[in-house]
């Protein structure tokens, strides 16, 4: 008697799946298109990217500029006075009023000439920051700005103080303005107003001659 049958267990055949010629080709084509599609959306997020970073760093380009060239001027000047610019001529705020203006005129020396004058022009619509050197050399170191408060005379503790150099002034600038942001950018009545950069500097420099 037998306890185990010779009975063998069926063989079950192994089926392999794989893909076709024609699946693969179209598998190739759908991650090819794919893969195109999303280097040319982050090409073109990287160009807005290095747009609107190359108009900051223009910008801060030209206030450092800007500012270097009025810092260095008020470090080396004699006699300084605050004022208003107004017809093509510079008014030096009273005595005794606190200084603070849209312009200020520095002196090289102790004579009354030559003289530099730093003002705000708002005869074009540009409102431009200009230096003028004895009324003859013009120069734009500015445009587009908003605040018509650009200079003001101040103490040690930040108060605003007159033109009396017995004062000992530090000289505070602040310049607000505005520049386009997007060069490519559409402008217009509905979003012309996203298309510009705001931007505000602000530095304090007292001349060595005290």
């Amino acid at each position: 008697m037998k306890l185990f049958s010779n009975i063998r267990p069926s063989q079950r055949r192994t089926i392999i799946s794989a893909f076709t010629l024609v699946e693969m080709m179209v598998s190739v084509w759908v991650y090819l298109f794919i893969f195109v599609g999303v280097m040319i959306a982050i090409q073109i997020y990287a160009l807005r990217v290095y747009a609107l970073s190359a108009t900051i760093l223009s910008a801060s380009a030209g206030a450092r500029e800007t500012l270097n060239q009025i810092r260095d001027t008020i470090r080396e000047a004699k006699t300084l006075q605050v004022g208003n610019w107004a017809n093509n001529s510079f008014t030096a705020i009273p005595m005794t009023n606190t200084a603070q203006g849209n312009a200020l005129q520095i002196f090289p020396s102790n004579s009354p000439l030559p003289c530099i004058t730093f003002y705000l022009d708002t005869t074009n619509n540009l409102d431009e920051l200009t230096v003028t050197s004895t009324g003859t050399n013009t120069t734009t170191l500015a445009s587009y700005v908003t605040n018509t408060i650009i200079f003001d005379a101040e103490d040690c503790y930040g108060n605003i103080v007159s033109n009396n150099l017995y004062n000992n002034q530090i000289y505070s600038m602040t310049l607000q303005f505005y520049q386009w942001e997007y060069p490519i950018a559409y402008i217009g009545p509905t979003n012309g107003l996203n298309a510009y950069g705001y931007y505000q500097l602000r530095t304090k420099v007292c001349r060595r001659a005290l």
